[in-house]
This record gives structure tokens, C-alpha cells and sequence, in this order.
């Protein structure tokens, strides 16, 4: 009886690494065996990477890889083992041990797959390397793409959430903010930063939720927060 629950417990831990592991700020990475290129009745579009990957991007939005025209640092290095945090167990460890040596084969072979370089950073943060993740993502924000904006999201997610370096989360949002003006969530996580945590007592909550609606005009999410500030 004892060994199923440990059995149990395994099984669980992968799962929840597995579908943790393939989420990227609201932008997933999926396995998948069918190709598509298909825009769905949200707007969204779903684009075959290849390599038994699929990204959903929201509406106007197409992923690109890195063009040979543009200068970026030196990648991060893909050699050494992934640093993982006491508190990840042994199982979940395993699981993510072997999804980032795929990820670094297919990154060898093709440095110029920004959705493999985003998806690295996403494991190192589940994995509790935090210095790993930003190098992923900053590696792919140095480089001009459409897909720019999600490394600057995943950074201040990251540098809020998790760093708690709330000057530099504030800095990330904005940048993604100013890349992709219609995505609704950067401005609801810096509403919340200056809410919670950072600038508590300025009107940089009202702001943000100010230029939302600005680039934004109605929309009810904003709509929302705005009430929360006459409360």
C-alpha cells in the first residue's frame, strides 16, 4: 500500500512538471503530432514549430526565428548540468533533467529557434535556477522578433514573482508593454506590482491602468482594475 502512494506520488510530480514545463507567460508550447497554421475563432493562431512542438500566439502575432541580420550577445553557454533548488524532488528533477538535454540537442543543432531557447528558460525557473532562466530570456529579448515581448513578460514574471528585484520586473513589463501594447496581462501584473509591492504610494497603479485603456480604449479587464482604484 506503501508503494503505491510513493508510486502515486512519482506519477503526480511528473505530471505536474510536464504541464508546468510547456506554459511560457499565457503562451504555450504543446506536444503535438499534427502540423497546423490555423487562426482560431479567438483570434489566436496555432504554428507548427516542428520537433513535436506547437505554440499558441495571440492575434497579429507570428513566431519567427532569430534573422541572420540582426547582433545579439553570445548565446548562453548549453553546456553543465541544470541547477536545481533543494525543494524540487528527485522525480520532478528527472523529468526536467531530461526535457532540457532534448531541448539542448535541438538548441545545437538550431540556435535559431526562439521558441526552444524560451522553453529552456521556462524549465530552469521550474527547476529553481533562476540565473539560467534570465539568461535564456534575455538571450531571446536581445534580438528583434515578435516573439521579443514574451522573454520581457517572462522576465518580469520572473524578477517579480520569484527574484522579488521589483525594479527590474517594473523595467521588463514596461518593455513588454511597449512591444505588444494590446496584451491585457502586463498590465495587470505591474497594477499588481505597484499595488502589492513596488510604488505602493504613487499613482503609478492608476497609471498603468490609464495607459492601458489609452492603447486599449473599454477594454473590461482594465475596466476593472480601474474600479478596484475608486474603491
Amino acid at each position: 500500500m506503501q508503494k503505491n502512494g510513493y508510486l502515486w506520488g512519482a506519477v503526480i510530480g511528473v505530471l505536474i512538471i510536464v504541464v508546468a514545463g510547456l506554459v511560457i507567460h499565457s503562451h504555450a508550447l504543446v506536444p503535438s503530432n499534427t502540423a497546423s497554421s490555423t487562426p482560431s475563432a479567438t483570434g489566436t493562431t496555432t504554428v507548427d514549430l516542428g520537433n513535436g512542438y506547437v505554440a499558441t500566439l495571440p492575434p497579429g502575432v507570428k513566431l519567427t526565428e532569430i534573422d541572420s541580420t540582426n547582433t545579439a550577445p553570445t548565446a548562453p553557454s548549453l553546456t553543465g548540468a541544470i541547477k536545481f533548488s533543494p525543494s524540487v524532488s528527485p522525480d520532478v528533477q528527472a523529468a526536467l533533467r531530461t526535457q532540457e538535454n532534448t531541448l539542448i540537442t535541438q538548441l545545437k543543432a538550431n540556435p535559431a529557434r526562439l521558441d526552444l531557447w524560451l522553453q529552456l528558460g521556462v524549465d530552469r525557473k521550474i527547476a529553481g535556477d533562476y540565473q539560467g532562466a534570465a539568461e535564456a530570456w534575455n538571450y531571446v529579448a536581445a534580438f528583434k522578433s515578435n516573439v521579443q515581448y514574451i522573454a520581457y513578460g517572462n522576465l518580469g514574471d520572473l524578477y517579480m514573482n520569484f527574484v522579488k528585484d521589483y525594479p527590474k520586473a517594473e523595467a521588463n513589463y514596461k518593455a513588454a508593454i511597449a512591444l505588444n501594447p494590446q496584451f491585457i496581462d502586463y498590465y495587470r501584473d505591474l497594477f499588481t506590482l505597484y499595488s502589492s509591492f513596488y510604488k505602493t504610494n504613487t499613482t503609478a497603479a492608476a497609471d498603468i491602468v490609464a495607459q492601458g485603456l489609452k492603447a486599449n480604449p473599454n477594454n473590461p479587464d482594465l475596466l476593472q482594475l480601474q474600479s478596484q482604484l475608486k474603491k
